[in-house]
């Protein structure tokens, strides 16, 4: 009764006596098996040699450690050929040579190693009565035999995923159709991922970012592929576009938010049009470093220059760079921008707008929480605690009170972040009251912008109609317009293939973009110890 119900019951063990211990039941066994087969030349023996012990560690009972006590033995081999002589017992499953746990056990450790990783997978097994250290919890995943699937559905998806974020990165390679890790590779070389490919001719789609050396590797190793470019880093490539111009406008910006704030002035709060623009201007020089040519050195300010004057007379890229000292990306750069533009701070917040009104006396007795609050009702873009450093530097350097105010003049600004969201956007979408206002005040000024956002509109659209021939005719009407997109359609041209596929088929990247999120969070269960072929086992294995 004991063996069938406690003991592996494919394995011919006998179970003698049980004793125990305070956590810790002891079951005392011996071996039914008559003979045994030699580890080296496979043949039979009864030939019994000499008895010695062994002691398994097997599943939990009723809340007990389970220890399994063999009585094992050792055999002479008979055959006169094999170089081994002596032999220690073998078995058909459940139990292997050197193994101190039968194999269901170990299978337990496995799972939960998969599941929980290293350090919580230790904690773990304390608990579900199979103890080990993270050590051996890795050393479990190590010995698994896991490797990549040799055929695949034929569509495929590639993507990066960071080891460290902004220094190393590999690539993970989804199936599709299957929704599944088919591989990971230790780079993102055009070379490893041409290599990839060639072994595996079935391939036949591939959606991928616009990392150029995906292309170059997808190009080389599987030249017959159809390349699909993703919709997300399309859409998101437009978007970039849309901010530089945006930033590039600086003094059309600047007029349309000091246009817009004198229309919109509360009638409790009257304002002068020269306060108005003198508080625009104070507002963008605080939240839209980008549209201010401050702290800018004067040899940098002269290459700028410098780039504007030979673009303007027809020299090229090459020649100006040459000319100039600088990368032809920076002097493609500068042909764009009206007006050089510095880099902008991550800290900048248009704190300093309110601070009039936070001197007040009245407010020197409410909470910081509670002024927060009320300036954020303002239009304040900073976060709290950078509030608070704000308030203490002020209270410790200006003591005294500051005259009386009637209060700060209140200034809407946009960004360029968001005014490029919102171009995205269509106008029942548009929730908050002002920015439809906004950005009718600046397509009436401007009609260029409306130009603009008709086209970053319709690129959108494109991914819903999915017609052939419609990108082209959206880059055809690009370059007829004016509203500064034409380096984003010549971009478009070099990789048209891949972007006229993303407009006409289904295939998209998000797939890979959900099992790179899984990576993370299996890198981050790994920490300390998660090298490639570790990492690459865990990943795989929750894929098979």
């Amino acid at each position: 009764m004991i063996s069938q119900f406690i003991l592996p019951t494919n394995v011919q063990l006998r179970a003698d006596s049980i004793h125990s211990e305070p956590g810790i039941l002891y079951i005392d066994t011996s071996v039914c098996q008559t003979c045994s087969i030699c580890p080296v030349c496979n043949k039979k023996s009864s030939k019994i040699h000499s008895r010695y012990s062994r002691t398994l560690l097997d599943l939990p009972i009723s809340g007990h450690l389970s220890k399994v006590q063999l009585k094992a033995r050792k055999y002479f081999c008979d055959n006169p050929e094999c170089p081994r002589k002596v032999f220690t017992e073998r078995f058909d499953c459940e139990i292997k040579p050197y193994y101190r746990r039968m194999i269901r056990s170990n299978d337990l450790l496995t799972r939960m190693a998969l599941e929980l990783g290293g350090n919580t997978g230790a904690a773990i097994s304390r608990y579900a009565g199979v103890p080990v250290s993270p050590s051996t919890i890795l050393r479990v995943v190590k010995r698994l035999d896991i490797q990549p699937k040799k055929l695949t559905s034929g569509v495929i998806g590639v993507d990066d995923w960071a080891f460290k974020k902004g220094k190393t990165y590999g690539t993970v390679i989804v199936d599709l159709a299957k929704k599944e890790v088919v591989d990971l590779l230790p780079d993102r070389e055009s070379a490893t991922l041409s290599e990839w490919l060639k072994q595996h001719p079935e391939i036949k789609t591939v959606s991928r970012d616009r990392y150029g050396p995906y292309a170059l590797g997808i190009k080389t190793g599987a030249p017959d592929a159809s390349q699909v470019a993703d919709r997300f880093h399309l859409l998101m490539n437009l978007g970039d576009a849309t901010k530089r111009i945006f930033q590039s406008k600086g003094k059309e910006l600047r007029e349309a938010f000091t246009l817009y704030n004198q229309h919109n002035q509360p009638k409790n709060q009257p304002a002068k049009a020269i306060e108005t623009e003198s508080a625009v201007q104070n507002m963008l020089q605080i939240t839209e470093d980008t549209l201010t040519t401050a702290n800018i050195s004067i040899d940098k300010l002269h290459k700028f220059e410098k780039v504007k004057d030979l673009y303007s007379k027809g020299n090229s890229i090459r020649q100006i760079a040459k000319t100039v000292k600088l990368t032809r990306t920076t002097v493609r750069k500068y042909t764009m921008m009206e007006q050089l533009v510095k880099r902008q701070a991550h800290t900048t917040t248009n704190l300093d707008a309110f601070i009039d009104f936070l001197m007040q006396e009245e407010n020197r007795v409410k909470t910081y929480r509670e002024l927060h609050k009320t300036i954020v009702e303002m239009g304040f873009n900073g976060k709290y605690t950078q509030f608070c450093n704000k308030m203490n530097e002020l209270k410790n350097t200006q003591p005294a009170l500051r005259p009386k105010s009637t209060g700060p003049i209140l200034v809407k600004t946009w960004s360029p972040t968001r005014l490029s969201l919102m171009l995205y956007m269509e106008p029942c979408e548009l929730k908050r009251a002002d920015d439809k206002d906004f950005l009718k005040l600046l397509f009436e000024k401007y009609p260029q912008m409306k130009k603009m956002e008709k086209l970053v509109k319709g690129f959108k659209n494109l991914f819903k109609t999915k017609k052939d021939g419609t990108l082209k005719t959206w880059i055809e009407e690009v370059f007829e317009s004016d509203c500064g997109l034409n380096n984003f359609a010549k971009n478009l041209l070099k990789d048209y293939d891949a972007v006229n596929n993303a407009v006409i088929t289904n295939i998209s990247n998000g797939q890979v973009e959900g099992q790179v999120n899984r990576i993370k969070t299996i890198k981050r269960k790994m920490y300390g110890k998660a090298g490639f072929q570790l990492l690459r086992k865990m990943v795989l294995a929750k894929s098979a």
